[in-house]
């Protein structure tokens, strides 16, 4: 009987310290960084474009999205995506976050952004700084700075 009452008594102390470990330990892994710019058509504001970003967290085998629509000004803005986890602060791996953002403006859809993101850091897509873009729609898709698709970094 000793035995499993030690036993207990470690299984309940290795709770009690993970759970405080994890509320300190939880590391913060910014999955899209905030981002904002313009949509553009033919040099004009695209007003009213639905700005859609997906996502595949690959750590986490997670899937998501969010959207946004443009204002009269072809602006738009979106938050950071971030997760946070116990596991991915103590277990070594290489991030991997698959990134698409399509916009869709007058019933046709355009593929605007693709990017494979290897690193957790905040603005991590352009090299550490805040992420301002220009979407053209009427542009053709090339690379801009590791990104593919139709916004170039301004």
């Amino acid at each position: 009987m000793v035995i499993r009452r030690a036993t207990w008594t470690t299984v309940c102390a290795v709770v009690v310290l993970l759970g405080l470990f994890q509320g300190t330990a939880m590391a913060k892994m910014v999955i899209w960084s905030a981002m904002k710019g313009h949509v553009l058509m033919n040099g004009e504001p695209a007003a009213g474009a639905v700005l859609k970003r997906d996502f595949n967290w690959a750590f986490k085998d997670e899937n998501g999205s969010d959207q946004t629509t443009t204002n009269p000004a072809g602006e738009f803005s979106f938050p950071a995506i971030e997760r946070a986890s116990f596991l991915g602060a103590v277990l070594p791996h290489e991030p991997v976050v698959r990134q698409v953002m399509t916009v869709v403006y007058q019933g046709k859809s355009y593929n605007a952004w693709a990017y494979f993101k290897h690193t957790y850091k905040d603005n991590g897509e352009n090299a550490g700084r805040p992420i301002n873009v220009t979407c053209r729609l009427d542009a053709e898709r090339a690379e801009h700075g590791g990104v593919m698709g139709l916004c170039e970094f301004n």
